[in-house]
């Protein structure tokens, strides 16, 4: 009697996991889809890591795109040509210069920080409070990205590297880069979508909930987190306002 009484709670333990674990939202790969007010399409497709593309009305954004640098290795050969390419920093995890190689034809425009662009000789050079606009009513805006923190200052110095805003007819994603939670934050106004980074070089879990509640966006991506505890991510934005999207960006 007592081996069964033991059986059926082990089985009732068992039910009551998996069925915590239904309720909690999975890393998913794969795109998300998305309407602007006048009804043109968005799809963003998580890649890995720091690396994203995003589709907008028939237009191809690579976002940091790299091959092997960082894991799971990729070739890029499967993807369309980019007609814009942007990279946030020189640090390997963000910048291949194969990638872009494999990426680019006659007509892609890349959009690069200063110091990338005195390496490769090619491309758009961006710096902090620029913007470029790419038509359509479309805008691109570069942002600061950097370490505010006495310990990490030296690894993303201020002044060197980019965040961008992309603006597709009022629907603006924000894409952080390597950053803390840094003041100009404050600027960033009608964010529709916020990709922000977790880790030990850029926001622990306190900044990341500061920078939500500052920017106030509608939907947050946590990318660039490495091994983070994805529940303990989604637990520090609860209350934040924002749908949290967990997508498989370590």
């Amino acid at each position: 009697m007592r081996k069964i009484k033991t059986l059926a709670l082990l089985l009732l333990g068992a039910v009551m996991m998996a069925a915590c674990g239904d309720n909690q939202p999975q890393e998913k790969k794969g795109p998300d889809v998305y309407y602007t007010q006048n009804g043109k399409k968005i799809t963003i497709t998580p890649i890995k890591h720091a690396s994203l593309q995003i589709n907008y009305d028939g237009r191809e954004f690579e976002i940091d795109p790299v091959c092997s640098h960082v894991g799971p290795v990729l070739s890029y050969l499967d993807k369309p040509k980019a007609d814009f390419i942007l990279v946030t920093n020189k640090q390997l995890d963000h910048f291949d210069d194969y990638a872009i190689h494999v990426l680019t034809d006659k007509y892609t425009e890349l959009i690069i920080p200063k110091d990338i662009w005195y390496q490769m000789r090619i491309g758009n050079v961006m710096e902090n409070n620029m913007y470029m606009n790419i038509g359509q009513k479309s805008v691109i805006y570069c942002v600061p990205a950097y370490n505010i923190s006495k310990k990490n200052a030296k690894r993303h110095p201020k002044g060197r590297w980019n965040g961008y805003v992309l603006d597709f007819d009022g629907f603006r994603i924000y894409i952080a880069g390597d950053t803390e939670y840094i003041p100009e934050m404050k600027d960033l106004k009608n964010i529709s979508i916020a990709f922000l980074p977790v880790s030990r070089f850029t926001m622990d879990l306190k900044q990341l909930r500061k920078a939500v509640e500052t920017i106030k966006p509608k939907v947050v991506y946590p990318y660039h987190f490495y091994n983070a505890d994805t529940a303990q991510i989604r637990h520090a934005l609860q209350g934040t306002g924002a749908e949290v999207r967990i997508r498989y960006l370590r």
